[in-house]
């Protein structure tokens, strides 16, 4: 065999494109990559507590790696058992390895913000330092594979473990089963012309997954066959603000201030206050932010954008006591609301 440019036959001892480097990684990303993404988005990402996103979220996770490793992986693993027979460069299996591992990285990124909620760059940043993670369950197979298909070993892992592992892949079947009955459900809901909380809903799951114009398409229809239902006006300002549509946020959050004030915990005024700062209202801004702050006075956006109005209107001393408490509230929330407060700890800190 041929070496390969720079990395020369050390090449073929940890990749390759045969049978054995290809069902490797399986152990490798269940056992080491895919919980090692989840150990470095719960110490950086403010995901929360490492073993509970890991009960949660990991069976979900390692089906989406693997299937980004089987779609970055096959194409080319075809590819070169045809080039296999044939006299072609070796630097040829280089440049296939990268690209196949420069598809699995772009796919895992698209895996880590569907399944986590991250942002691009956070996504990004840990899918480069996870390949560690990577490299190092495929060292560790590469010495203790041999001992994977004994039969002695496989009698009493079966013997010991074959219990727990049943359970633990039915809860996974489980899992799933109850999460595409529930989406089947509500899509099933969506075909009563009257029922707006069922597009509603399917809204949300949609935002949860950052795909807006999905959820868009559902809030409006829930609108026009309900346009008093509070969560879809909610929900259809927010994103009205975040595409620059501030008179039609403002509408649609006066409609669910006709019917509570304190809708979404009062959050209904922190948006409204927002989108009267985006669009260059400071004064109206303050009002609405100071009401949600007196009845939300631990909120860290809440009190970052305060803050923020107060010192575009010359409040500066006032403006840094917020700034200081947005920090000391980001600092101090519980696990499960850290990764959306960490940003707005971050923002006032530069504000001070």
């Amino acid at each position: 065999r041929s070496p390969i440019p720079v990395l020369d036959r050390y090449f073929f001892s940890f990749f390759g494109f045969g049978p054995r480097p290809f069902f490797e990684p399986v152990l490798t990303l269940s056992l080491f990559y895919a919980p090692g993404i989840i150990l470095l988005l719960s110490l950086f990402g403010g995901i929360g507590r490492f073993g509970n996103v890991l009960g949660r979220d990991y069976a979900v996770f390692a089906t989406c790696s693997f299937m980004a490793w089987g779609a970055a992986h096959l194409p080319f693993a075809a590819a070169a058992a045809i080039l296999a027979g044939n006299a072609v460069s070796p630097g040829i299996f280089l440049v296939m390895w990268f690209a196949s591992s420069l598809i699995f990285g772009l796919l895992m990124v698209a895996a880590i913000r569907t399944v986590f909620g991250a942002n691009y760059g956070l996504a990004i940043l840990i899918v480069a330092g996870a390949w560690i993670f990577l490299s190092l369950g495929m060292y560790v197979f590469r010495y203790v594979s041999p001992w994977l298909f004994s039969p002695f070993l496989l009698f009493f892992a079966v013997m010991y473990f074959g219990g727990y592992l049943g359970g633990e892949i039915r809860g996974f079947g489980n899992s799933f089963r109850q999460r595409q009955n529930f989406k089947r459900f509500l899509q099933n809901a969506t075909v009563n012309p009257r029922d707006a909380d069922a597009h509603v809903q399917l809204a949300l799951i949609y935002l949860q997954r950052r795909q807006d114009a999905r959820a868009l398409e559902h809030l409006k229809k829930a609108y026009e066959i309900d346009p008093d239902e509070i969560d879809a006006n909610y929900e259809l300002g927010k994103l009205a603000r975040k595409n620059g549509e501030f008179q039609t946020a403002l509408d649609h959050f006066a409609v669910v201030l006709g019917q509570n004030d304190k809708h979404s915990l009062s959050e209904i005024w922190r948006e409204i206050g927002a989108t009267y700062m985006d669009a260059g209202m400071p004064a109206q801004a303050l009002e609405a932010l100071e009401k949600f702050v007196e009845r939300r006075g631990y909120d860290p956006e809440g009190l970052c954008r305060l803050g923020a109005v107060l010192k575009t209107l010359g409040e500066a001393e006032r403006a840094r006591e917020l700034f200081i408490q947005a920090v000391e509230a980001a600092r101090t929330s519980p696990d499960h609301r850290r990764r959306e407060v960490m940003h707005w700890g971050k923002m006032a800190r530069k504000e001070m």
